[in-house]
């Protein structure tokens, strides 16, 4: 049975600060020497970057400035205010790749990033973007869901039915749950083999008291699914423009969202011209809380293969 990180209390991040980018606010959690070099971490749908928490000084140790952010529409962050959150989201990721290499005092520099589940592939997406900024990419389960996930998109069809979406929703108030224990025994049952004490902590941070209980703190516009119109043969073809060196490691156990099966992971894989893949062992969705100590390992062994860490 693979450990679960530390059990007693997370530390508190050792700093925290509000980040102006792209016309909204961000949250970001930091760890380590804020001289060392900057690496972005990024969180998966739904979540926020104190899920970090137990990852995130380990890795820090290793010389590295670690910055998790909480993306627009999750955690402190600002809202999403537009339908096409994953491109907001995307150039956000690039905006802050340069912003933390100025303030690193290395301009023009490219950043590591390593991104969990939809922070996995929006890494990818900004890796694709803008190459320049970015020096290499660890994902984790990250490379999407399966093919037939993603609906055929007509675009006049598609936009309609999103804006059909966003008007019932406007009517429709927001779920109040009656304590965080119910928020955290229902987000157990989608992930379940997430630790109880990474739920705590995810509801802990990622909701707020209101009147008659507690809400998410996601912005109910994510919860839409608002269409970008993705399909598989965009993902694909968007990896092949992605120059930086890969690390993906993947789930090895059932678990919500670990749907894709190797063969598939392979055929992603291969479209990413610099790019590996590990099976992650006893571990589902959540591969660095699962199994923080073979994450580590793989990611310590990977940035040695690239001469980051000597």
């Amino acid at each position: 049975m693979a450990a679960v990180g530390h059990t007693g209390p997370f530390a508190e991040p050792d700093r925290t600060r509000f980040i102006d980018v792209n016309r909204t606010r961000l949250r970001a959690w930091c760890w380590g020497d804020p001289t060392a070099p900057p690496v972005l971490l990024l969180h998966g749908a739904h979540d926020h970057g104190r899920m970090w928490d137990d990852f995130a000084p380990r890795f820090a140790a290793l010389g590295f400035h670690a910055v998790a952010v909480d993306f627009r529409g999750h955690g402190d962050s600002g809202r999403i205010a537009s339908g096409m959150m994953w491109t907001a989201a995307t150039l956000d990721v690039c905006e802050l790749a340069r912003l933390l290499a100025d303030e690193a005092g290395t301009p023009g520099e490219p950043i590591g990033v390593i991104g969990h589940s939809m922070g996995g592939g929006q890494a990818l997406s900004a890796a694709g973007t803008a190459p320049d900024r970015f020096a290499w990419l660890v994902n984790l389960d990250g490379l999407g869901p399966p093919a037939e996930a993603f609906p055929d998109f007509e675009p006049v069809e598609g936009t309609t039915a999103a804006l059909d979406q966003i008007a019932k929703a406007l009517g429709r108030p927001v779920r109040v749950w009656a304590s965080q224990d119910e928020m955290a025994t229902r987000r157990g049952s989608i992930n379940i083999r997430l630790p109880r004490r990474f739920l705590d902590h995810l509801v802990e941070h990622g909701s707020v008291e209101t009147e008659g209980g507690f809400v998410w703190k996601t912005d109910p516009v994510f919860n839409l699914g608002v269409p970008d119109g993705f399909s598989i043969d965009m993902i694909l073809a968007g990896y092949e423009d992605v120059a930086v060196p890969v690390l993906a490691l993947m789930s090895s156990e059932d678990d919500a969202w670990t749907e894709v099966s190797d063969d598939e992971v392979e055929r992603r894989v291969a479209a990413l011209p610099d790019a590996r893949w590990r099976s992650v062992p006893n571990a589902g969705h959540y591969v660095h809380v699962e199994n923080p100590d073979f994450v580590l390992a793989e990611i310590e062994a990977f940035l040695r293969a690239q001469q980051v860490l000597s």
